[in-house]
């Protein structure tokens, strides 16, 4: 186990030091329920998954405006930046996170990152996250984890509300709000804007590092129980971008103009014919596009056109049988179709997938829960997938529990690397996906275009999905009364992981580019969480995440002798030792959190600070060796700290908040192009309470 199994014992010690909580009082967490971790409502003390829950208070307290601000400050995850902002988990990138809304998948990833900006928080009830595999559920992209994003509640309250946020760079935000419960159900709808002048990091760019946007998004959500047995949940989602950059070329400046739109809708159709079985139906559409014109400043004409669209349609069946006290069994089926049409694509593209999914939960004493579940799925264009996964958890004392799970994660082949044809005219390479490339090369060939071909590309055709098997072992309780602690280790071995290789090389000495199935990872370290409450209007709570992670093919070649630096004091070649060996780039050793949040009720006063580090991490590989080794070859380690303060007035039908992000105005304009640096805003909200007639 990567020899860091030791570190439960001593998270357990560090615990009462280091944490973080996600709730505000013993007495709800024990009647909190939630749905992620196993398709149903259930309990939060008695799922035997480790869930993080973040409530609407807690967003609303931070004044955060998008996911990504929301999810950078809990224990264990890393915001990155690739082809969008994404979230690391456990030490595993972003393509390997699914990110659902209302329990559906969201669509439109870039190279396999879903961008978190696209998700503003406005809306959102409570955030649940799962880590470690959720693939005997949820299948493809499930591998790291899920984050499921729930804009609905149960409340019978109505209210209305509408507010405004201004900052830094231009920046402004408003929403508008309402739910309307009656007797038979409810309905709620929402609308944001989110406009932004972006932003530049260091001198003489050429392009904007930010570019200055125009976002809407507008949401809404019809429940109704039609009788004691049949109910509905119809819900809609539209969000539309508008962006307006620059770049310079070596003809002149040419002007980057684009859209992205992402819309889907769903809808729940309820049957409980008895308090002990309950079926539900669903159908979810998604459609996800972007559309770019790049002409030149000077003269208007065209550099470049592109568009992307991608559509996801699921219908999906699930049961849920309460066998016996003791025995709920959960089970289902569904069908995938997704296509893809875009401008680096010879054609429209489709994957279809089928799936059968099963779990059950046992509960064969009252100190004991057992989740046994899998899936399986079948796609036409890879090799059928088996997702199995068992958890359980042990009620030590009524304030201790053990906690552990073993499971299996898949990711699949997406369209980028089985159909993808890209020729960039302007560097000479070439990027080609595994269906197309032993075409294509012959078709090259012929026009005398291949000097050397690398890798037969009839091996290719058969592109597996990445596989991981996942381990996590953990406590949580409470040693005091007003003391929360949690404590989690664990180990992931991701296999057949899909990487870029150079297939061919062309008469001009660049490459063909394919992928194909070589190297596997291992990721392993624990997590520390703890919450303490001080006297009635203070809450402390601190996290802590210790991260190693490996290349095994490379770590084999290390521990070899095989693997070449150059000694920095010496200038000398030599052989790079396991112990110089830092582990995989974009991944710290070391991160913690630590926030303290004071409220005083009676005068509708809250304020909180946030305090955030990251140790260094690898960015690139300056000497060839695939490890980052130098001491150029890092982002240092950094700190930042957050701000916010907020009053209630008018009987708490206002709320006026101020924040300020990033107090000491850290910035690194080379690596981290997501700190613009201090970001300071101020924000209103009006609530409207109104009656209910029930």
């Amino acid at each position: 186990m990567y020899k860091h199994l030791f570190l439960l014992t001593c998270i357990m010690r560090v615990g009462t030091l280091l944490a973080q909580t996600d709730t505000t009082s013993g007495s709800k967490v024990l009647q909190e329920v939630v749905v992620t971790a196993t398709r149903n409502e259930q309990l939060l003390s008695k799922v035997p998954v480790p869930v993080t829950v973040i409530h609407k208070q807690q967003i609303q307290a931070m004044g955060a405006v998008l996911l990504q601000q929301v999810l950078a400050e809990q224990t264990g995850l890393f915001i990155t930046s690739n082809h969008g902002t994404g979230v690391q988990m456990q030490g595993l990138e972003a393509e390997y996170t699914l990110i659902l809304l209302d329990g559906e998948p969201l669509i439109g990833r870039t190279a396999g990152t879903f961008d978190l900006s696209r998700i503003v928080v406005g809306n959102i009830e409570r955030i649940e996250i799962i880590k470690g595999p959720v693939s005997s559920l949820y299948g493809s992209d499930a591998l790291a984890g899920v984050i499921n994003i729930i804009t609905s509640n149960n409340s019978k309250e109505g209210i209305s509300s509408i507010s405004g946020r201004y900052g830094s760079n231009n920046t402004y935000t408003l929403d508008g709000s309402t739910r309307i419960p009656y007797k038979k159900g409810s309905f709620s709808a929402s609308l944001n804007a989110y406009n932004s002048d972006g932003y530049t990091l260091g001198t003489g760019g050429s392009t904007p590092t930010v570019s200055p946007f125009k976002a809407y998004t507008a949401q809404s959500r019809w429940q109704h129980n039609w009788s004691e047995k049949w109910s509905t949940v119809l819900s809609g989602r539209y969000y539309e971008q508008k962006y307006n950059s620059y770049f310079s070329d070596v003809k002149g400046m040419v002007d980057d103009i684009g859209r992205e739109k992402d819309m889907n809708g769903s809808l729940q159709l309820i049957h409980t014919p008895t308090k002990n079985f309950r079926q539900t139906l669903r159908l979810y559409y998604s459609r996800y596009s972007t559309n770019e014109d790049m002409h030149y400043q000077a003269d208007k004409s065209l550099y470049d056109a592109s568009f992307f669209t991608q559509q996801y349609l699921k219908p999906e069946y699930q049961a849920d049988w309460q066998l016996h006290p003791k025995h709920q069994l959960t089970a289902g089926m569904g069908y995938v179709h997704e296509s893809l049409e875009a401008t680096r694509y010879e054609e429209r593209m489709a994957f279809n997938t089928g799936y059968v999914f099963i779990q059950e939960n046992w509960k064969p004493a009252d100190a004991w829960n057992v989740l046994l579940g899998g899936r399986f799925d079948t796609h036409n264009q890879y090799p059928s997938q088996f997702s199995p996964k068992l958890s359980v958890s042990y009620q030590l004392t009524p304030n201790w529990r053990l906690l552990g799970t073993v499971g299996r994660g898949y990711r699949a082949p997406d369209f980028r690397q089985l159909y993808l044809h890209f020729n960039n005219a302007a560097v000479g390479y070439t990027v080609v996906g595994t269906k197309l490339a032993a075409d294509i090369l012959k078709e090259m060939e012929k026009q005398g275009q291949i000097k050397q071909v690398n890798i037969d590309p009839e091996q290719l055709k058969n592109l597996d999905a990445e596989s991981s098997w996942s381990y996590n072992l953990g406590v949580e309780g409470k040693p005091f009364s007003r003391t929360t602690v949690k404590a989690n280790v664990f180990y992931n071995s991701v296999k057949n992981l899909i990487d870029t290789r150079a297939i061919a090389v062309k008469t001009n000495d660049l490459a063909v580019y394919s992928y194909v199935n070589i190297n596997s990872i291992t990721t392993a370290g624990a997590e520390a969480e703890l919450g303490q409450a001080i006297g009635s209007h203070l809450q402390l709570s601190a996290g802590y995440q210790y991260l190693r992670s490996k290349d095994n093919d490379l770590f084999k070649k290390v521990k070899n002798g095989e693997v070449y630096t150059k000694d920095e004091t010496t200038g000398e070649t030599r052989a790079l030792t396991r112990k110089e060996y830092f582990g995989l780039f974009n991944r710290s050793h070391h991160s913690a959190n630590l926030k303290v949040a004071y409220s005083l009720s009676r005068l509708g006063i809250d304020a909180n600070t946030r305090v955030l580090y990251r140790s260094k991490y690898g960015f690139t590989d300056e000497n060839g060796n695939n490890t980052p080794d130098k001491a150029s070859e890092f982002v240092p380690g950094y700190a930042t700290v957050n701000l916010a303060a907020a009053k209630y007035l008018f009987k708490r039908q206002l709320r006026m908040q101020a924040t300020v992000e990033n107090v000491f105005n850290y910035t690194d304009a080379q690596h981290i192009s997501t700190m613009p640096g201090r970001i300071y805003s101020v924000g209103a909200t009006w609530n409207f309470y109104h009656h209910v007639n029930h």
